[in-house]
């Protein structure tokens, strides 16, 4: 805890360098070749290559349909030996050259042996680019043209090829397993990804004239990313097949994306009391300035006319992506959602808001921006795109305030494995800013998504296996998931408490089942209420949820809520007042405090201490219920025994070295530190060190940014921070920072470890925010105020033809060094040192 007496956090100015960053060579190769006889594989694939190559020169077999426009160009699919992966970077050659594009890589398992993966890659190829393969394959088998080692040419890239094929509509299917391919005939909506390209106006024409000739149905709404546009199209697989593969800038499809069912309540008996209303109005001080952060509710949209929530939500900041058709009043039966959400946005439980007799003050205001009607369905959208326009109102309308994005709703199905979808991508482009340009970052805060858990057997296990439902994946969104401490129900009623108090709540989701390259979410937990359970079954009890305002007001007044919804609220909630504590700090630092003040509880720590984790249980830990529960006097406040410093930073990761991207400079940070102190008073005891690092990435989706394919990646930049070890020379710890970019994220953070006790380690290194802590003695604590932020690779870097290798990036550092004695001051020896050089900033 803070402690007492609170003091504001010390944002830093000055204590950094700029230093010049060497990469200094591979980390190693994990690459494994299939063994071949050289005369047999190599004829095989040259014979694949000449038919392809003979499509270039051969009628079509059918006369194409009328207004139909082709290109000079195939597609073709490369598809490895089971057990072996494809050489991506041989495979893709001139990452410029536009005959030959990577479109998209999938993996498939072997029925009978799941841990087998047998990989596709999809590309696009003119003869020009076929014919260079040939002469790679006639290269191969010329034992003239073996390498120094006696290989034969080319062996790393063809070995491993099983065959290579005409890709058909299906090779551009990259959806998860479970969700089948359409049928030849049913017509559907698909997710169609297209190539960006140089003519790239004269080229999506082209496709909008081919599906037009074929009376596809085309959606109005187009998302843009770095390398792709993505389309809502209607049509069966014959009438894409007919169009879409006549043209060379393809790249995947998928199924679009459907919204849930926002939760259901059953009718709660919750007798509501006027008199209650009417004191907590009277109670209520709301203080509007004319920049007042605002928390924009991405929804159902709200019932404004209740009086809790009037005076904080005029009719102009009512939004709705259908006014029309919508309205912007809340749409959800049973007492409403968006409402919900809002009144637990401005006041928190109001179990809690109702019980306090004192004052009650609300610094901020809300928004709401209707992205979802109940019970009327429309033809599909784009989520990603309709969140990106519901981003982009308010803040054409009032561009000074400050935001914070709140958006509880979430797709019916789970983000597959942790793979970026077009929504999570656009929830990112959002956050960074490139979505909304010029617009600066924003706080997009985003629900895990619910487990519906009906019988007592199912929790947690379901909790564990069922997934953070899409956009919760996204980078650079604060995903919440669900904790409780809701534990107290009539024991006349029959039923007990499901989750232990301090537990994961049972709605909670988790990403236990991701692969393992993707982010650690949900990011924290919020109070989610519990569920009661007679020992076979379960139920909603009103004294188990929150309480908040219901949308039929006046007809009723409060309602029970919960779930990641309202844990989702209460998160933005805390950031809001976070944002008007500290105005002028970024979206990337209000993020980056509310997870550095998080701590588990002893129940998620099964009364056990972080120490006694093995490395699998703190990833499943971390995975279930994020960094835990974020504690609000931390985030706003430091105290004399806990002391925190705030850095915000720009930096360079990477630049041109003639034609080549290269790494360009960490930052190496020389912190003001009570250093006589913990070498006096706390010489023997132990002082607690945190490090939270937090910055938001720019989007690259698409299937071929996977984690076989290390030249495509999704992030446009990664960073990462080390401290100086105990003994450890200031040049020692230079070396050691370049050494470590040569290796694996594992492997680099094994090395910093090594002799220390990081309680989170290497499980840290996933994702744009980066958290770890670690306890000492106060002697050896004493010399641990130097702190390097370094680069990682991304497709800024790998990406050349994209123009960004340049690009400058925002990061937020926060370092708190705490003791448990609330009498030592360590706060004050700091602040001194700081404003002897310059006056801090608040």
């Amino acid at each position: 805890m803070a402690g007492r007496n609170p003091k504001k956090h010390i944002r830093l100015v000055g204590y950094s360098q700029n230093q010049e960053y060497r990469y200094p060579g591979s980390g190693g190769n994990s690459f494994i070749e299939k063994q071949r006889n050289r005369n047999i594989h190599g004829n095989r694939i040259l014979k694949q290559l000449e038919h392809i190559r003979d499509q270039f020169h051969i009628p079509d077999d059918a006369p194409l349909p009328e207004n139909i426009v082709k290109d000079d160009a195939v597609y073709v699919e490369f598809v490895s030996e089971w057990g072996f992966k494809l050489k991506i970077d041989s495979l893709e050659q001139d990452k410029s050259d536009p005959s030959f594009q990577v479109l998209n890589i999938r993996e498939e398992q072997k029925e009978d042996d799941p841990s087998k993966l047998q990989y596709h890659v999809t590309v696009m190829m003119t003869e020009g680019a076929v014919s260079n393969f040939i002469k790679k394959a006639e290269k191969y088998l010329d034992p003239q043209k073996d390498t120094r080692s006696g290989k034969p040419a080319n062996a790393p890239l063809i070995n491993n090829i099983s065959e290579i094929r005409m890709a058909t509509l299906k090779s551009f299917w990259t959806d998860a397993p479970e969700i089948p391919f359409p049928a030849e005939n049913e017509v559907v909506w698909w997710e169609v990804w297209f190539r960006k390209t140089p003519d790239d106006a004269a080229k999506i024409n082209r496709v909008l004239e081919n599906l037009r000739a074929v009376r596809a149905d085309i959606g109005s709404s187009e998302l843009l990313f770095a390398e792709q546009r993505v389309r809502l199209v209607k049509a069966s697989a014959k009438q894409l097949s007919q169009s879409i593969l006549l043209l060379d800038n393809l790249a995947e499809l998928r199924k679009p994306q459907e919204t849930a069912e926002f939760i259901v309540h059953k009718d709660a008996t919750y007798v509501a009391q006027k008199e209650w209303l009417d004191d907590l109005i009277k109670r209520t001080e709301a203080k509007f300035s004319k920049n007042n952060v605002i928390v924009c509710l991405l929804d159902s949209g709200v019932n404004n006319q209740h009086p809790l929530i009037k005076p904080f939500l005029p009719d102009n900041r009512l939004y709705s992506y259908k006014p029309d058709a919508w309205g912007v009043y809340d749409s959800c039966p049973r007492g409403g959602h968006g409402t919900g959400v809002a009144a637990l946005a401005l006041y928190g439980d109001l179990v809690d808001a109702l019980a306090d007799l004192g004052k009650i003050q609300i610094f901020h205001t809300l928004e709401s921006f209707k992205i979802f009607q109940h019970n009327s369905p429309n033809e599909p959208e784009f989520y990603g795109a309709i969140t990106e326009y519901a981003a982009s109102q308010p803040i054409a309308q009032y561009p000074d305030n400050p935001r914070i994005f709140c958006m509880t709703v979430t797709d019916e199905q789970s983000a597959f494995k942790g793979r970026p979808s077009t929504w999570s991508a656009a929830v990112d482009k959002i956050a960074h800013g490139s979505a909304l340009d010029p617009v600066e970052p924003q706080l997009f805060i985003v629900s895990g998504g619910n487990v519906f858990i009906s019988a007592h057997e199912d929790y947690p296990t379901k909790n564990y296996y069922e997934s953070i439902h899409d956009p919760g994946q996204a980078y650079n969104a604060l995903t919440v998931g669900a904790y409780t401490r809701k534990d107290r129900i009539e024991a006349s009623t029959g039923y007990r408490h499901l989750a232990e108090n301090g537990a994961m709540a049972p709605c909670n989701s988790t990403s236990i089942m991701w692969d393992h390259q993707w982010p650690l979410k949900p990011d924290i937990v919020m109070e989610g209420g519990n569920h009661s359970t007679d020992g076979k079954y379960t139920s909603d009890h009103s004294c188990l949820k929150l309480l908040t305002a219901d949308s039929e007001y006046p007809k009723d007044l409060f309602l029970p809520f919960g779930d990641t919804s309202g844990a989702t609220a209460l998160a933005s909630k805390m950031a809001a007042e976070i944002k008007t504590h500290y105005p002028n700090y970024w979206p990337e630092t209000v993020r980056a405090l509310i997870i550095h003040s998080a701590e588990w509880t002893s129940t998620m720590l099964e009364n056990k201490p972080i120490e006694g984790l093995s490395e699998q249980d703190r990833i499943n830990l971390i995975r279930a219920v994020g960094y835990g529960v974020p504690i609000q006097e931390r985030a706003l406040n430091s105290a004399i025994n806990n002391l925190t410093l705030i850095a915000e930073r720009e930096i360079q990761p990477y630049k041109m070295d003639g034609a080549t991207p290269k790494y360009n400079e960490y930052h190496l940070f020389d912190l003001p530190w009570p250093e006589d102190i913990l070498e006096g008073i706390l010489y023997d005891q132990d002082v607690k060190l945190t490090l939270t690092l937090s910055y938001f990435i720019e989007p690259n989706p698409g299937s071929r940014n996977r984690k076989y394919a290390n030249n495509f990646q999704y992030h446009s930049h990664a960073l990462d921070f080390a401290v100086i070890k105990p003994g450890e020379t200031l040049i020692n710890f230079k070396r050691r920072i370049s050494a470590d970019a040569a290796l694996s994220d594992e492997e680099a953070d094994e090395i910093d470890r090594r002799g220390e006790s990081w309680r989170i380690g290497r499980v840290r290194s996933r994702g744009s925010v980066k958290k770890d802590f670690i306890t000492m003695s106060g002697a050896d604590m004493a010399k641990r105020n130097t702190i390097a932020i370094y680069p990682k690779s991304g497709w800024y870097k790998t990406r050349k033809k994209l123009g960004k290798a340049e690009s400058k990036v925002r990061y937020s550092l926060i370092v708190s060094l705490e003791t448990p004695n609330i009498d030592i001051d360590i706060y004050t020896p700091v602040q001194t040192q700081i404003e002897a050089a310059i006056p801090i900033q608040i």
